[in-house]
């Protein structure tokens, strides 16, 4: 097996993996399983992306929440490597308690630091990014813990997902919270299942400005046809003036009207975004695991080709 066959096909047109995760070559973790025949799947050792992660995160941690995310990172990293069933099932005991203890106080830093926010026009821009900062650095290390959580538990007994639905809660209370607090910075309303675009949405900037990355923002707007042209709204909703030009011929004009946001709230919808990408990742990685026809697959192929990949 060649040092790229496992991930063959992976990397997009722009020369990218695919997925946004701060610089890393990463697959999106759904990615991770492989298909072997028509019928069969290999969840591929991702052993190498956990520890990429670690990396880039433990520093950003604060000190309570690094202390015990190092406990589990170096409790997951110890107990994979034992074979021993008798073994493998205790120490996967207590790295389940010790990520549920994590994710339970993460949790609740996370709904905690939520309240904080406020809408722009009440609150300096450089306050409401620094919530949107502390909360990223809380959801990537939830998110890692996860990880190994899934590690883990496909390790000792892949066939265990079928059963499962901690980890599909887990990422469902993620989704949710990250998802309002995105439509909030966005200026999307969901009230009533009314589901509405304000005029003043710093998407319309994007829109203009940056229309090729448009629709990875919406995309992740519920009930909203992303293959409606946003400039095409403002355009319409423009007046039309009449005037003359220089060579004094009458002419019609359309005044466009946008807001310019402010670059920190710019900022902020990106980290929400990519934020809710990864989220989307990793819950399909675990509705593919609860779907079956999954093996687990240790083999150091696809361990070396992670690494080759995290290392372009």
């Amino acid at each position: 097996m060649s040092r790229t066959q496992l991930f063959l096909g992976l990397r997009r047109e722009n020369g990218q993996i695919g997925y946004l995760s701060e610089s890393l070559a990463i697959p999106e973790f759904f990615e991770l399983i492989r298909p072997k025949s028509e019928v069969r799947y290999d969840l591929v050792d991702f052993s190498p992306v956990i520890e990429a992660l670690h990396s880039k995160h433990d520093g950003i941690a604060e000190q309570s929440i690094r202390e015990k995310y190092n406990s589990v990172f170096n409790y997951w990293q110890e107990s994979k490597t034992y074979s021993k069933i008798e073994i493998k099932l205790p120490k996967f005991e207590s790295l389940s308690q010790l990520s549920n203890e994590l994710i339970t106080s993460l949790k609740f830093r996370i709904d905690e630091t939520k309240k904080s926010y406020s809408h722009r026009r009440t609150t300096k821009p450089e306050d409401n990014i620094r919530i949107i900062k502390t909360i990223e650095n809380d959801c990537n290390i939830y998110i890692d813990v996860l990880l190994c959580f899934i590690h883990a538990k496909a390790a000792l007994e892949i066939e265990s997902f079928k059963k499962d639905f901690v980890l599909g809660r887990y990422c469902t209370y993620l989704e949710e919270v990250i998802s309002d607090l995105y439509n909030r910075v966005v200026e999307f309303s969901t009230w009533q299942d009314r589901f509405e675009l304000d005029s003043s949405s710093l998407l319309y900037h994007i829109a203009f400005n940056e229309n090729e990355e448009i629709n990875h923002y919406t995309k992740f707007l519920k009930n909203f046809d992303t293959s409606q042209d946003l400039r095409l709204q403002r355009i319409n909703a423009s007046s039309l003036k009449s005037t003359h030009n220089h060579q004094n011929e009458s002419v019609n004009s359309i005044e466009v009207e946008y807001r310019t946001p402010h670059w920190q709230e710019l900022e902020a919808a990106k980290i929400l975004r990519d934020l809710l990408y990864k989220i989307n990742s990793i819950s399909k990685l675990i509705s593919k695991l609860r779907e079956g026809n999954v093996d687990w697959n240790p083999s150091e192929e696809g361990v070396e080709e992670l690494k080759q990949l995290l290392s372009d």
